[in-house]
């Protein structure tokens, strides 16, 4: 995919679509000419060089950001990406995110993005019937550059009123939870869905809009059954697996334990 080099015509009376075929051969051209990190061609280089519609070859672009190919950086291009990490995420037991990539081998960054306050009654994780504020807070998760993960942190207004955001920003929310606050979680409930970004979001993550997300709700209680922290894990499907280890003895003690209302409950280990 030489800038400006004129290639062969694609087969504009294919049954495929003109996109669907730059896309393949977009494909081919990277994984032969490229490396991680480089730069490729414009848009108009590619229309240039393959006589299309800037329509079809952005479509053709957007296809392989979405796949995670190419990432678009604001300001600079489009590049090819680097090797993406793989993380395999436990949720069957209490321990900070962080060790999601300590197990896998996985080096990663983390960045404070946010440190607001906002009305406990818009809020989810069990925070809706509270009145008042509720602290809340963005971490972005980044591999050699590359953002995978960004986790929205909520905490009710008594117990954030003792969180700086330095704690916010070296510490995960159960390290938050244990040594600055003195609480022990005593179980978690999950839900898991898959969501489209917003604007906001799918800018921090450097992302399209209409690339989907694995999204992981999290709400830990407390031993009273007090909601104590509510995490949305934003993660790239391509990057996690979520795990869970089910023992059927673990699995009669939850059922015993779970309060009338939904939701998956964890004894803790």
């Amino acid at each position: 995919m030489q800038a400006d080099e004129r290639q062969p015509d694609l087969l504009r009376h294919s049954p495929r679509a003109l996109h669907e075929q730059l896309t393949d051969r977009l494909r081919a051209e990277l994984a032969s000419g490229y490396r991680p990190g480089d730069r490729v061609p414009t848009e108009e280089q590619i229309m240039r060089a393959h006589g299309l519609s800037r329509v079809t070859v952005r479509r053709a672009l957007q296809t392989l950001v979405d796949e995670g190919l190419l990432v678009r950086r604001q300001g600079k291009g489009t590049f090819l990406a680097g090797r993406r990490p793989r993380v395999a995420h436990r949720i069957d037991h209490f321990g900070p995110f962080l060790d999601a990539f300590t197990a896998s081998g996985v080096e990663v960054d983390v960045t404070l993005l946010d440190f607001r306050w906002e009305a406990a009654g818009a809020l989810p994780g069990g925070f809706g019937a509270r009145k008042g504020k509720a602290l809340v807070y963005d971490r972005l998760y980044c591999t050699d550059g590359f953002a995978h993960a960004l986790n929205r942190i909520t905490l009710p207004g008594p117990l954030g009123e003792a969180v700086t955001a330095r704690h916010a920003e070296a510490m995960g929310v159960y390290q938050i939870l244990r040594e600055v606050l003195g609480i022990i979680p005593a179980r978690a409930e999950f839900e898991i869905i898959s969501e489209l970004p917003d604007i906001a979001l799918a800018r921090s993550l450097r992302i399209s809009p209409s690339t989907p997300l694995l999204i992981l709700d999290r709400t830990s209680f407390d031993s009273g059954g007090r909601a104590v922290e509510h995490t949305r894990h934003h993660l790239l499907p391509e990057v996690y697996r979520l795990v869970f280890d089910i023992d059927p003895r673990q699995r009669a003690v939850a059922a015993a334990a779970r309060p009338p209302r939904g939701g998956t409950t964890l004894p803790r280990r």
